[in-house]
């Protein structure tokens, strides 16, 4: 901030300027006076910088108006008059000063949001301290631009409850899924589940995060779910004739990677199904969930475990593929990571699907890779 006798001498300048720029300087010059010396201010002195501060504003343009609440926004005792304004301006307008400021308790953010509906909860929910009261507030709104500056905000003490609600609605949202993912807190399960909307917008990130979940905290992080009511599905079976046919090629030692290509080019989803289940211990619903997965990074996970080269994994992706073109930058960014995985952490992962989608026991599946890496 310049010092107080330099913004005097601005200010005879500046208010001889009509333009828009020299509306918006005389805003901060002004707002600039008031904070040099808002400790000091009596109240009529206060409550008269604060009518000729929204004088100034209502001139100066929505972009002045934030710059000002950006200003006032660490002040203990902005003028009531201002605060008025700059609630009753959109909710990008008065984010700053909401995120910030201390003369608005918890009980008038509440009152606030409430009133206001969704506009201002994006800036609330990006305050420092952030109660847990606020926190389920904001949630309640559903607004887009709040969740994603909730999930932003590392400050908020976000429970379990809180992530299963942002996972719900970060399919949708590309914004969120990056804000979840970068979270040091994700719970051990959402950060595995979250993978599969994530997969195609960030990509390597997603897999990443999930692959640094371990047994224990994913065991941990169930049973805390099936604790609030989360519900478990149940393993999917194959059709009989595909799952006998499965079983017949792999004791014929026929169960080799041409035959799992041949029956995805030929569309014979079943058997294919069948097959790749032979391979890696996963069910129908959990293999049809890895071919719909877009980012193909699922079905790269399957590949590393099923022990499959590279380009058996590129033919399958791209068949896959359903007519979706992925970038150069995509592509690249999947082949690298299906050359870095290694084979028993895409088991790992694979029975945390198994047990987040299908209901499989944790143990089970861990077993199951075991017996894989042994044979």
């Amino acid at each position: 901030m310049s010092s107080t006798a330099s913004r005097l001498a601005d200010l005879a300048g500046l208010l001889r300027d009509p333009t828009p720029e020299g509306r918006s300087a005389l805003l901060a010059c002004v707002t600039d006076l008031y904070l040099s010396g808002s400790e000091i201010c009596s109240d009529e002195a206060r409550d008269g910088f604060g009518l000729l501060l929204v004088d100034i504003a209502r001139m100066a343009g929505a972009d002045a108006q934030q710059a000002m609440a950006k200003s006032l926004g660490h002040d203990d005792t902005p003028p009531l008059g201002v605060v008025d304004f700059l609630l009753e301006q959109p909710g990008w307008v008065a984010a700053p000063f909401l995120a910030a400021t201390p003369a608005l308790d918890d009980q008038a953010l509440t009152e606030l949001i409430d009133t206001h509906g969704n506009t201002h909860a994006a800036g609330i929910a990006q305050r420092q301290g952030l109660s847990s009261v606020l926190v389920r507030k904001i949630l309640t709104t559903g607004n887009d631009v709040a969740l994603v500056s909730l999930a932003e905000n590392h400050d908020a003490p976000l429970q379990r409850a809180d992530f299963e609600t942002l996972k719900a609605a970060a399919p949708a949202l590309p914004h969120l899924q990056a804000a979840l993912v970068d979270r040091h807190d994700l719970p051990a399960d959402v950060a595995v589940a979250l993978m599969w909307h994530t997969g195609p917008h960030l990509g390597r990130r997603a897999l990443d995060q999930a692959l640094a979940v371990t047994t224990d905290a994913l065991s941990l992080a169930i049973e805390a779910a099936a604790a609030i009511g989360m519900a478990e599905g149940k393993a999917s079976p194959h059709p009989e004739e595909a799952a006998s046919y499965a079983v017949q090629k792999y004791s014929r030692h026929e169960l080799k990677e041409p035959l799992v290509v041949r029956l995805l080019r030929d569309g014979d989803m079943d058997r294919f199904y069948a097959c790749l289940d032979k391979l890696t211990d996963i069910d129908r619903a959990t293999g049809e969930a890895i071919m719909a997965e877009r980012s193909g990074f699922a079905l790269m996970v399957a590949c590393r475990a099923a022990r499959f080269a590279r380009s058996t994994f590129s033919t399958l992706v791209r068949l896959g593929e359903d007519g979706a073109q992925r970038s150069t930058d995509q592509t690249f960014d999947l082949m690298s990571a299906f050359e870095t995985l290694d084979d028993a952490s895409a088991e790992r992962l694979l029975g945390f699907w198994q047990v987040l989608f299908a209901g499989a026991e944790l143990a089970d599946a861990d077993d199951a890779g075991d017996t894989r890496q042994a044979s």
